[in-house]
């Protein structure tokens, strides 16, 4: 389950990044515009989704034994 959460983690911040900045590099100056727009609109929910996976994964990491 731990390493399942690890993989949706790091999905979840590179799809971020990818959708909201990715059009800036393509040079279409609109679709840029909306992505940027829909980047800072959905930022906070995109927090909250990465404090409750990396709070998920922190809880299902298994213990070491010592």
């Amino acid at each position: 389950m731990n390493l399942l959460l690890r993989i949706l983690l790091v999905v979840w911040i590179f799809g971020y990044v990818l959708v909201s900045c990715v059009p800036l590099f393509n040079g279409n100056a609109v679709v840029a515009g909306v992505g940027l727009l829909a980047g800072v609109v959905f930022v906070i929910p995109w927090l909250i989704g990465v404090l409750i996976l990396g709070i998920l994964v922190w809880l299902t990491n298994p213990t070491r034994p010592r």
